[in-house]
């Protein structure tokens, strides 16, 4: 029954679609509000009000908001710390719209700005991201985009992580269906096909600095390629920090309804 999972039907894929664009909606709303002395669960609270103020039920898993040392711990869900000019905070999050999950991870500075060095990280995180997702399409295996970023960050670190290759500080696999669970069942060997769904979502983690990134999206399987689901969450540094300059707005305060 597993299997019969994998592959979904227009209806699940339009819920996908909604959970994914909510979520990024949530994201943009974090970037838009954080600042230095904020807490954690601070940004966690507005995350998840811009969700149920735009139709999602519930979350789809615990809300993850990392800042600082706390960037670095992969299920870290208490959201306590509070934040600080310098860091970056790693959000990952999922809206739930009728049973079915998003799953979308950004990374950005507290204050707005990413320092040279945090730049340098993120950019190889998502040059390596974009990497799998170009070779995202039917036939592909999640073992194959596992094996491609790991040579990326291991050719491009150019001594970014010092002694070791930055491939030694990605420590988790690169991605999982998604669904009706946030990592949801299926063979993790079965090759992509069209309709199938997935999060790409690599990583570079230096515990000495507190220094996590993490950037995370879904994507659906075409019958060419892949579609990403969750790509109105700003991704490069620019966009980022171009976003939060804007500043947050209540959506209550918007006259939305």
């Amino acid at each position: 029954t597993a299997e019969l999972r994998l592959v979904k039907d227009s209806v699940e894929i339009a819920r996908l679609r909604t959970a994914a664009a909510i979520t990024a909606e949530g994201l943009r709303a974090a970037m838009k509000a954080a600042e230095p002395g904020m807490t954690e669960y601070r940004l966690e609270a507005i995350v998840e009000y811009v969700f149920r103020w735009n139709g999602a039920e519930r979350v789809g898993f615990p809300s993850i908001v990392g800042s600082g040392p706390n960037s670095v711990v992969l299920h870290y869900n208490a959201n306590r710390r509070r934040m600080e000019a310098g860091d970056l905070v790693v959000v990952d999050v999922g809206a739930e719209v009728g049973y079915y999950t998003a799953d979308v991870t950004r990374t950005f500075p507290v204050n707005g700005r990413f320092t040279p060095r945090q730049r340098a990280i993120y950019e190889l995180v998502l040059a390596a991201q974009e990497a799998a997702i170009r070779a995202v399409r039917p036939g592909v295996t999640f073992a194959e985009l596992n094996a491609l970023v790991r040579r990326f960050l291991r050719e491009r670190s150019d001594g970014l992580c010092g002694e070791r290759t930055c491939d030694a500080y990605f420590v988790h696999g690169l991605g999982h269906w998604l669904g009706l669970d946030v990592h949801d069942v299926g063979d993790y060997a079965t090759p992509f096909a069209p309709g199938m769904v997935l999060t790409i979502e690599p990583g570079i983690y230096l515990p000495e600095e507190g220094l996590g990134v993490r950037i995370e999206d879904d994507l659906l399987v075409t019958a060419t390629g892949a579609e990403l689901l969750s790509g109105a969450a700003p991704r490069t540094p620019d966009e980022i920090e171009a976003l939060m300059r804007e500043g947050f707005r209540d959506p209550a305060c918007a006259g939305a309804r």
